[in-house]
Order: structure tokens, then C-alpha cells, then sequence
């Protein structure tokens, strides 16, 4: 058996240990309260921790960060050494350490660089069945999802949705390779106001900038 069957078998078996899934359409009611918190702002914040299961290898790849999503491809994405931040137009690719900034288009970039692509792309999808269990002591909906919409990517999908407001805090994925990718989402909240400024990059004489557009 490889690594990523037991992790993958065990996430999905909750279905089968006592917790009896809700009808579908209340699966898909639960999603669409979702959906509604998002639409009550248009820029959010959030902290993240995902941890990569590679099919048939035993070694994790975990990375924290944290994130800001505005409008029309604004973002700024921060992990170890590295910063990416996107104006909708320009994308810069900060190296900390190096002291160097990448500058890019965004044309020319592939749309599924933008964090929110994977993080929401739950959004997207059907809602085929949902359960009740409790993440870290509090209440949440486990939604499994039907990723058709992404079929080239993935074969499976969950996303779990806290009790109180319906926003995600924990997402999971498996490829058609068996790769597993899970997301805990921390201090998600929407934020009322952001400016351009938030969302480009400040430059100094110390900084060497390549500007690749």
C-alpha cells in the first residue's frame, strides 16, 4: 500500500464511522451560505499552513504563510524568504535573502499562480454530501465536493466550513497521481479597506530589481 492510500482512505472513512452525512441538498445549502460570506467584502486576509503527501513517498512538505486578496488579481503572498505581490498587472517576486526582486506580467504567468486560485476553487464546485465533526473544539460542516469543473487536476476534494459564518478553515485535496495537499486556514477575516499600496512593491537602493516584462 502506498503512503498517500492510508491518509486519503482515513479522511474520507469519517462518512462510515458513525457520523451519518446530511442530504445532499443540504450539502449544497451549506455551500451556497459559503459562498454568501464571501460575498459580504471583496478583499480578505488570512494565515495558512499546507502540507504536501507525495504519492508513494513518506516524506511531508509543509510550508506557512500568509496572504491578502483584493480585487481584479491583487495580491500579496508571503512564505519562508519569499514574497510575491501582484497588482493585477505586474507580479514582483521578492527573494528576502537575496535581495532581489523579480518583476513579471501577469499576462504571461499561469493563472493558477494566484493563491486564491486553489484556496477557493472549492467555491466552484458541487457539493455532493456534508457531515458534522469538530475541529479544534468547535463545530464545522465537512463538505465533500465534486471537482469535475477541475478535472484535469483533481479527483477529489474537501473543504470544511466553520459552524458560526461558513468560512473555510481547512481544505482538502488528492491529484491523479495520489498527491494529497491539505490547508488549514487560520484567522481568516475580511477586510474592509485596502489600497494600491497594498498590493505593490516598495523598492530601495539595496534591492536589485530584474525586471523580466
Amino acid at each position: 500500500m502506498r503512503f498517500l492510500k492510508l491518509p486519503f482512505f482515513l479522511f474520507f472513512s469519517f462518512i462510515f464511522l458513525g457520523v451519518m452525512p446530511l442530504s445532499a441538498s443540504n450539502a449544497e445549502d451549506v455551500l451556497q451560505k459559503s459562498k454568501a460570506w464571501f460575498k459580504t467584502g471583496t478583499s480578505w486576509s488570512l494565515d495558512f499552513d499546507v502540507k504536501v503527501y507525495p504519492a508513494g513517498s513518506p516524506d511531508v512538505s509543509q510550508q506557512k504563510g500568509s496572504l491578502l486578496v483584493g480585487e481584479k488579481n491583487k495580491f500579496r503572498l508571503s512564505v519562508s524568504g519569499i514574497t510575491f505581490i501582484s497588482d493585477g498587472v505586474s507580479l514582483w517576486q521578492w527573494n528576502i535573502e537575496q535581495r532581489q526582486v523579480l518583476i513579471k506580467s501577469i499576462e504571461d504567468l499561469s493563472s493558477a499562480l494566484h493563491p486564491s486560485e486553489l484556496l477557493f476553487k472549492y467555491l466552484n464546485c458541487r457539493a455532493i454530501s456534508v457531515r458534522e465533526e469538530q475541529w479544534k473544539k468547535k463545530k464545522v460542516y465537512v463538505l465533500t465536493l465534486d471537482p469535475a469543473k477541475y478535472g484535469d487536476q483533481f479527483k477529489a476534494m474537501e473543504v470544511w466550513l466553520s459552524a458560526k459564518d461558513y468560512s473555510p478553515v481547512r481544505l482538502f485535496t488528492v491529484d491523479h497521481i495520489d498527491n494529497a495537499s491539505q490547508y488549514e486556514i487560520s484567522n481568516l477575516k475580511i477586510v474592509k479597506k485596502t489600497t494600491l499600496a497594498d498590493f505593490t512593491f516598495k523598492s530601495s537602493k539595496e534591492i536589485d530589481e530584474v525586471d523580466m516584462r
